[in-house]
């Protein structure tokens, strides 16, 4: 196993870094932690961030995995791809991890993936952009639900609704074409007719033009695949030029931060993603229930405060983790092959398993139907 020498670090190297260094005995497990930690996305990498130490402490004062503590490397990407690069080379190469947890990002993500295929180190992935995981790499795996099987979901609700005509607009970025690619391939099988479909600048801050033009569609809703805080620029701007139909967004929308942005704007919105915001509404018999209950209420009491999706995701990584780790110990090869074989793992984003063909690990059966209503997501079906 490798040692561990820095713990923190500022601003992806790019301002001036600051280290905060100790020292550690050489059987210390070292995990790579790429996340965007300043910049409008900072709650996501703050909540990822905040969970991973809290899970790390539990693990460590348990005895570690046998007996070996675990620490973390943490870098600020600054929601950068060129950052991201930068960093995850640094990772690989200088720190030498046993393993990674990051990119959050699709656009990170997207950038990272040859150099973590090259290093062979053994990664989950906190982005959802299927294209990070297909085709298949042997070491490169991910977590939250992808634009595949949410898109998928998206098109059964509005299919079981009797839309059958929609309005696409999307981001500039992994993320969004991502999405775009996903909603035009599924479109026809699922009886859906595109009949708009337009780009926009995640640095956009007037969408009223570009939205004005869908008025002259026959356009039956609107399907927003953006993350970050377009989902808020959106939702404002579609109530402000008087859209009177429904607003779908992708899965990087559930979040209490962009119910607070939007503020009222955001009544009736729809979106589609992991059970995690539906806690309260799923069923006892569902195996997800308790671990989400668990995790939220612990992460309440550490910080104060509700978690949110992309803390989730490092929650599942770091246990998918720790679990390969447990049963392959840190050789690249044997840990890259034990997380390929995890089955079943309850988590809260699904109940994961991976194979060698799919290294996504979740189904449409993870993803529901989620409405905006009176500051609260709420699962509609």
């Amino acid at each position: 196993m490798r040692g561990i020498r820095a713990t923190a670090v500022a601003a992806g190297l790019v301002a001036a870094c600051s280290f905060i260094t100790t020292s550690h005995a050489d059987d210390t497990i070292q995990i790579g932690a790429p996340l965007i930690l300043s910049g409008p996305g900072a709650f996501a990498g703050e909540a990822s961030k905040r969970t991973l130490d809290m899970l790390a402490e539990e693990l460590n004062k348990g005895g570690g995995i046998s007996g070996a503590p675990v620490e973390f490397v943490y870098y600020d990407t600054e929601g950068k791809p060129d950052v991201a690069v930068r960093v995850v080379n640094r990772l690989v190469k200088s720190d030498q991890v046993d393993a990674v947890l990051g990119p959050i990002a699709s656009w990170e993500a997207v950038a990272v993936k040859q150099v973590l295929e090259r290093a062979g180190v053994p990664t989950l992935m906190l982005s959802a952009t299927r294209s990070t995981v297909d085709p298949v790499s042997d070491c490169v795996f991910k977590l939250p639900a992808d634009d595949a099987i949410v898109v998928a979901r998206v098109y059964k609700y509005l299919k079981e609704n009797g839309i059958s005509k929609v309005a696409l607009i999307t981001t500039q970025d992994g993320f969004g074409d991502g999405g775009q690619r996903e909603l035009e391939n599924q479109a026809e099988a699922a009886g859906i007719e595109i009949v708009f479909d337009e780009k926009f600048s995640m640095d956009d801050t007037d969408l009223a033009p570009l939205l004005n033009k869908i008025k002259r569609t026959d356009a039956q809703a609107v399907i927003n695949w953006s993350s970050s805080r377009a989902p808020v620029i959106v939702t404002n701007t579609f109530r402000q030029v008087g859209l009177d139909l429904p607003l779908i967004h992708s899965h990087a929308a559930i979040s209490p931060a962009v119910l607070e942005g939007a503020g009222d704007n955001s009544e009736g919105m729809l979106a589609a993603g992991a059970k995690f915001e539906a806690v309260n509404d799923l069923p006892d018999s569902d195996p997800q229930k308790p671990v989400i209950k668990a995790y939220r209420d612990a992460y309440e009491a550490s910080f104060g405060e509700a978690p949110n999706q992309f803390g989730a995701g490092a929650y599942d990584a770091f246990n998918i983790l720790v679990d390969a780790l447990k049963r392959a110990g840190t050789e690249s090869e044997a840990l890259c092959d034990a997380i390929e074989q995890t089955k079943g793992h309850v988590g809260l984003g699904g109940v994961y398993s991976y194979s060698d063909s799919d290294h996504a690990g979740l189904g449409t059966d993870s993803v529901v139907i989620y409405q905006a209503g009176s500051g609260q997501w709420k699962m509609l079906q």
